[in-house]
């Protein structure tokens, strides 16, 4: 996990801009436990992602057959249109924290949290950009204009995100 990363996931663990050392010290005990938790969820990730049955984008390039039949096609459009209420509520959510992110401190050593929370979701978009055009390359010609059109969704709520995060 990229340092930008987690340090946006930590920067949401805290949930107030503390004002009094009493203030301070319950925002540390709460940033404690999610810091642990944070890292415990780390930890329990496995080094890589094909060791947790994850394909790589180069490993869908590499799908056999491909394009894959329309069956198998059909199975994985609907798996990832089961994903868009989720992903629609993640970006409404992570829109909503823009004010709370931007109202942070700058971190010294580390940066901006806005500035960090924009360059995390941006690369996590590049990866995602990678996987569709992965995706697309296997898709049966059948199922094609349907899956576009889902990538669209997706990317246009990415660039929703991206947007809010945008000073």
């Amino acid at each position: 996990m990229r340092l930008t990363s987690l340090s946006f996931l930590l920067v949401l663990a805290v949930p107030s801009l503390c004002s009094t050392a009493e203030d301070v010290l319950a925002d540390l005990t709460v940033l404690k436990t999610n810091l642990e938790s944070t890292n415990n969820a780390i930890t329990a990730l496995p080094p890589d992602v094909g060791s947790i049955g994850f394909r790589t984008p180069s490993q869908l390039l590499a799908l056999s057959p491909s394009p894959v039949n329309d069956t198998d096609g059909r199975a994985i459009l609907d798996s990832l249109l089961a994903l868009e209420p989720s992903v629609n509520d993640s970006t409404d959510k992570l829109i909503e924290r823009t004010k709370v992110v931007a109202a942070l401190p700058t971190i010294p050593l580390m940066g901006n949290p806005l500035a960090m929370a924009k360059a995390s979701i941006a690369s996590f978009k590049a990866a995602l950009t990678t996987l569709e055009d992965a995706a697309e390359v296997a898709a049966p010609p059948s199922l094609l204009a349907e899956g576009q059109a889902l990538r669209g969704r997706f990317d246009a709520n990415m660039d929703r995100i991206i947007a809010a995060y945008t000073p």
